[in-house]
């Protein structure tokens, strides 16, 4: 037996599926076994799952065509795999797995201040990204945002620099029921978080009324 040209190195980005595509010719009676290098342990022998992991699957098993697949990858999956056919000696293909991990912050301070009745949106970045993660969610209180079109809306796109996402939380005439800790997760990991204060009236409590000196308290008490 002999294998046939592969990828042998494969980057995906954390979150997103990762496929090691081993091709065997003349197989004739031998088995294909997928073992995970850094600690010598099989995955599968011919279609026999020895792994307690349901992120691992065989996806093609036509004769001499073996493909791995490894779901919801995360950062601990790098290293290498390795596809081997029981000769005597046994032949070997290693693949090396690379996990790209983005990093993901909030625009702004770990605070915003905003009016009561005014709309507000906040942004998360996730950069180093090799794709748009799957989604982005977020949470307010620990309770998760849905974007039912209404006064809440999330938006996410690639920016034009081709690796950072972005996602934004837009809520229209916030009131006090939105103040609270927001949070943003990708599905790529990670998370960031800001915490909305929801301003009454037209000034923060606790600023003098000094005509003159009104616009700069207001900035310095927002942190501006």
């Amino acid at each position: 037996p002999y294998f046939g040209d592969a990828e042998t190195e494969i980057t995906v980005q954390q979150g997103e599926a990762a496929f090691f595509n081993c091709h065997v010719f003349n197989l004739a009676n031998q088995t294909v076994s997928w073992m995970r290098t850094s600690d010598g342990y099989p995955l599968f022998i011919g279609n026999e799952k020895y792994i307690n992991d349901q992120r691992f699957e065989l996806v093609s098993r036509r004769r001499g065509q073996n493909t791995l697949k490894l779901k919801f990858t995360n950062a601990s999956d790098a290293g290498n795999f390795e596809c081997q056919v029981s000769t005597n000696p046994k032949i070997s293909q290693i693949f090396k797995l690379n996990i790209i991990v983005p990093s993901v912050s909030v625009d702004g301070q770990q605070e915003k201040h905003v009016m009561a009745g005014s709309p507000v949106e906040l942004k998360c970045y996730i950069k180093n990204c090799l794709k748009q993660p799957t989604y982005v969610f977020w949470y307010m209180s620990g309770s998760r945002l849905l974007d039912s079109g209404g006064r809440v809306k999330v938006r996410t796109s690639m920016l034009n620099t081709g690796v950072t996402a972005l996602s934004v939380l837009s809520i229209d005439k916030v009131d006090q029921s939105d103040r609270g800790n927001y949070t943003c997760k990708p599905a790529s990991g990670g998370e960031a978080s800001i915490s909305l204060h929801v301003l009454e009236g037209e000034k923060p409590a606790g600023l003098h009324h000094d005509q003159t000196s009104d616009s700069n308290q207001f900035k310095t008490h927002l942190g501006l």
